[in-house]
């Protein structure tokens, strides 16, 4: 049941943190404090003293928002790496790059514009492991597919599209693809995939990583390692992608619908997610539905609220989640309002 209250909320005081950051520990626990603090809406840092550009990314470091607790679920490990077959290409695990204290799995190619298959030398190298177990196939209660990757070349940068990821299932149509477009010489770099993304995620039979070699220079060295191939998912209800179905609306609108996937809350069970209409600071809507894990759509019903055009703020937080999601929203006067029908 959706139900439409007005309900007052005190307004947040905007402040600008001045700060000598980086020299004792009082300003990074300053800076702690307002970012926790539910009264105060920090709008900026200044730094002052010697070395600014070196306060600034302190200062940039303490304001960035902490993981999330996330839950893991290892797919692939360097004793993986007998599974895995390989084609124009090689694949084994190596204590050449060390990410965290473990070895990792490293692809290496030879580019060949002259050796790959009859009908097509310059080929396609690739690496695939399939999933065997069923119970290792099905991702639906799981929220990213996250991998690291590190490359190594002889090549002064990388092209645009230096690695293909596929994940195949029993149907063609099912199937996902997706180049590994930021991938960096000489860095670890995280590839996460939002599993919602992903057609069949209750049924991954395959993962498989490929290069074209049309992309690279004959006899290029590459040479790809592989970390932490993992199934994540958050460990609390937590709302992705949230936002207005709309970010303007005539002021006479009988509801706002916002949508959101719902993610951290496993699957069968259910949690209550409260969404929330302001304005300067003041609920003036309040709805609050059971959901489950998944793509949602919520409509905040005006009901009787007559609202002047402005600027507005949705809120919204799931029970038992750790902060709550914001969507920006604007209502214009409608050509409509105020006239006999």
């Amino acid at each position: 049941m959706l139900a439409a209250v007005t309900v007052a909320a005190p307004a947040r005081l905007p402040v600008i943190l001045d700060t000598d950051i980086g020299t004792d520990i009082d300003d990074a626990f300053a800076l702690a404090l307002v970012l926790a603090s539910p009264e105060l809406d920090l709008r900026g840092v200044t730094t002052v003293s010697d070395d600014a550009y070196g306060r600034v990314q302190e200062a940039d470091d303490a304001a960035q928002p902490a993981e999330p607790p996330m839950e893991e679920r290892i797919l692939f490990g360097p004793e993986s790496a007998r599974q895995w077959s390989a084609a124009e290409s090689t694949l084994e695990a190596s204590t050449d790059r060390i990410r965290m204290q473990r070895p990792t799995l490293r692809w290496h190619i030879t580019v060949n514009h002259l050796a790959g298959e009859a009908r097509y030398p310059i080929g396609w190298p690739r690496v695939s492991c399939a999933l065997r177990e069923a119970a290792t196939r099905d991702w639906s209660g799981w929220d990213f597919l996250q991998l690291w990757v590190y490359t190594d070349t002889t090549r002064a940068g990388l092209p645009q599209e230096p690695v293909g990821l596929a994940l195949h299932t029993p149907d063609k149509e099912g199937a996902y693809n997706r180049p590994l477009a930021g991938l960096k010489k000489g860095e670890w770099v995280r590839v996460l995939v939002p599993l919602t993304e992903v057609p069949r995620h209750h049924d991954v039979r395959l993962m498989q990583l490929h290069v074209s070699e049309s992309n690279y220079r004959h006899l290029d060295q590459l040479d790809f390692h592989l970390d932490n191939i993992t199934l994540l998912r958050h460990a609390q209800p937590t709302l992705l992608g949230f936002a207005a179905e709309n970010a303007v609306l005539f002021a006479d609108a009988t509801q706002v619908p916002v949508r959101f996937n719902l993610a951290g809350v496993k699957p069968g069970e259910r949690v209550e997610v409260v969404c929330e209409l302001r304005q300067g600071g003041k609920t003036v809507v309040h709805t609050a539905v059971t959901a489950a894990r998944g793509p949602q759509r919520v409509a905040l019903e005006l009901g009787r609220a007559r609202l002047e055009p402005g600027d507005f703020e949705v809120v919204a937080r799931a029970a038992g989640g750790p902060e709550a999601a914001t969507a920006r929203l604007r209502l214009v006067e409608s050509p409509w309002q105020g006239k006999e029908k």
